[in-house]
């Protein structure tokens, strides 16, 4: 695709029918995705990592989003900082490895070091009058809540990025008595996505392919074939088990669609998961202990969109995150942690294997469509088609998202 073929993004803009998928061009042009990193992703709080990965003072991960590297680590005041991956000399990345443990951050090309908040504290043989408190690495916003740490590329002063409070109470109000602070890692799976990242987010928003393409999915979580027979079918059910739900103290509630701020919409469902299912395991029975404060297994689960690219699945006994990372205009890569209370035995406690089946079993089959989809609209054939009843939740991050560029 030669650049000189493609319409201006503005004339893009301007056609587009509402209620139908983008343009060939959203989904492989290097301009637009350069546009998509600077008006989207750069300015949305990305859900990044958890705090018991950087769980001492010089811990660091390094996290590659686009042509941008990013180092989270753990100050020596045991705040969690981030900085651009960048030298203030040369420009050479300073952290190389992908996670590893500092007492200061030092430059493998000339030796510049920086003290874990940043500071530049040596530089060598440089000329008089150099001042060492003119070149900190570059800061990139962080926020922490419920123990997940978010970045944000532009930066919390930017008026195009929203207010991160939003997300933080959303996560208190539906996730605090799940104690997901006091959670670790068990498992954490690549799932390598050769598609642009706008097509994994239209699968992930959407459960119209769920009963044909996920039998599994379908078949642990009830609510696939009751939304096929009508989303409405299924409120009784819900209203039923959230009766049942608020007796036990615990919270209930669901949001049709996004809510929040629009410069960074978000949304959480609670639902039951099917009659006699504990929690999100092929036979419904636990796979780990209670999380957090929780006392009561409730048979639900909670979703929760934390943005386009941040995405968490609560219930009971474990949290599955799932992090969107756009790399190139056709390459995505789909990292999904799961994670259980931080004093489980693993040896004892936890069923690994069943604890990751139906996310991974899932994820896999997702990626193998997000791919054929990338190939398929990528042919001289491939035309916008108009989303389905039960895409609505995708249809309406389509119109978000070219209000975003547009901006």
């Amino acid at each position: 695709m030669q650049a000189h073929d493609i319409p201006a993004v503005d004339d893009l803009i301007a056609r587009q029918r509402s209620g139908f998928t983008l343009e060939q061009p959203f989904y492989r042009d290097p301009g637009i995705f350069k546009r998509d990193m600077e008006r989207v992703v750069s300015k949305s709080w990305l859900y990044v990592a958890h705090e018991s990965e950087i769980p001492s003072r010089g811990d660091y991960l390094v996290y590659r989003i686009g042509e941008e590297s990013i180092i989270l680590v753990r100050g020596r005041d045991h705040e969690v900082r981030a900085f651009f991956n960048v030298c203030r000399h040369r420009g050479s990345h300073i952290c190389l490895e992908e996670r590893g443990n500092a007492g200061k951050l030092v430059c493998p090309y000339h030796a510049w070091t920086y003290d874990l908040d940043g500071r530049l504290i040596a530089a060598r043989s440089m000329p008089q009058g150099f001042d060492k408190a003119d070149y900190p690495l570059h800061r990139c916003s962080v926020r922490v809540a419920q123990g997940l740490i978010f970045i944000c590329l532009a930066g919390a002063d930017d008026s195009h990025v929203a207010d991160f409070s939003g997300i933080a109470d959303l996560l208190d109000a539906y996730a605090g008595l799940h104690g997901l602070k006091d959670t670790k890692i068990v498992h954490r799976e690549v799932y390598p996505t050769y598609a642009n990242w706008k097509l994994v987010v239209d699968n992930f928003r959407e459960c119209y392919h769920c009963s044909p393409a996920h039998p599994e999915y379908t078949m642990v979580n009830a609510y696939v074939k009751a939304h096929d027979r009508g989303p409405e079918t299924y409120r009784p059910v819900v209203e039923a088990w959230a009766e049942k739900t608020r007796k036990l103290g615990l919270p209930v509630g669901w949001s049709d669609g996004d809510i929040g701020d629009p410069r960074q919409p978000h949304s959480v469902w609670r639902q039951p998961i099917r009659e006699g299912y504990l929690t999100l395991s092929e036979s419904g029975q636990p796979v780990a202990p209670l999380l957090g404060a929780l006392e009561h297994w409730d048979g639900g689960e909670t979703a929760f969109t934390l943005g386009p690219l941040s995405y968490a699945y609560l219930c009971a006994d474990h949290l599955t995150m799932f992090r969107f990372t756009p790399v190139t205009p056709e390459f995505s890569e789909v990292l999904v942690t799961w994670h259980v209370r931080a004093d489980a035995d693993l040896d004892r406690d936890v069923d690994l294997k069943r604890l990751i089946w139906m996310w991974d079993v899932t994820t896999i089959e997702d990626t193998k469509i997000i791919i054929d989809n990338q190939k398929g609209v990528n042919s001289t054939r491939y035309t916008p088609g108009p989303y389905a009843v039960l895409e609505d939740y995708s249809a309406a991050f389509t119109d978000w998202y070219l209000d975003r560029i547009a901006s």
